[in-house]
């Protein structure tokens, strides 16, 4: 009696062993997920410079919605000026290196 517990049991522990197996991802199945660089530009769009707040101390804390309205952010590290198009102005002032936006993608 012992030894067919003893049998049972391990033959279960072997099936649920093998079945774990069988969850695992392949190794060779790949990513190919396509991804979207950033847009930039070298220009800003007609329209005003709408500054972001000169405390940037938070950013990257505050939640944006995901609406979609571009804008075009002028980024400053150090001395290099930069433009790259943000999903809109929430998360254009959220990035620490931002100065301000222009509605619209950059050029």
């Amino acid at each position: 009696m012992i030894n067919l517990l003893k049998s049972s049991l391990l033959g279960l522990t072997l099936t649920m062993a093998l079945t774990n197996c069988s969850y695992l991802p392949s190794p060779d199945k790949t990513n190919t997920t396509p991804t979207q660089p950033a847009k930039t530009g070298n220009t800003l769009p007609q329209g005003s410079l709408t500054q972001c707040p000169p405390s940037n101390a938070s950013a990257g804390d505050t939640m944006c919605t995901m609406q979609y309205d571009p804008v075009c952010v002028k980024t400053k590290v150090g001395s290099v000026i930069s433009y790259r198009t943000a999903g809109n102005a929430c998360s254009a002032c959220n990035m620490p290196e931002a100065v301000g936006y222009v509605k619209g993608e950059c050029k």
